[in-house]
């Protein structure tokens, strides 16, 4: 009986190794707002592409003024941080839906949710 239970937490720890493990590959790739729609203040991401060694390129609107982004990221399943050197940090509740698949992103009341190209 022992050994049964230790060999399925051994699989289900395995199990969380690979969701977990992989889960800045799964953000890899292009990203795209379907509805890029900024109030004034508002700071909405246009359009992202994540490479697999942690770095990022974005565009984005700050109200009426187009900002362009450029530098490291990290994403462990339930938050992204982006550094943009010489502009604030970004942090973002996330969530990906594989279902898509969609990335959403939450800062405070602002959410707003990336299509993958």
């Amino acid at each position: 009986m022992f050994r049964s239970v230790s060999v399925k937490m051994a699989l289900c720890l395995i199990a969380v190794c690979f969701v977990f493990g992989g889960c800045s590959s799964s953000l890899v790739g292009t990203w795209e707002n379907p509805e890029p729609k900024a109030d004034a203040g508002d700071f909405i991401i246009n359009n992202a592409t994540f490479k697999d060694d942690g770095t990022y390129v974005a565009s984005a609107r700050k109200g009426e003024e187009s900002v362009r982004l450029a530098g490291t990221y990290e994403f462990n399943g339930f938050n992204l941080k982006l550094k943009t050197p010489g502009k604030p940090e970004r942090n973002y509740n996330a969530t990906y839906l594989m279902m898509g698949p969609t990335l959403e992103l939450r800062d405070g009341e602002m959410k707003q949710s990336l299509k993958k190209k």
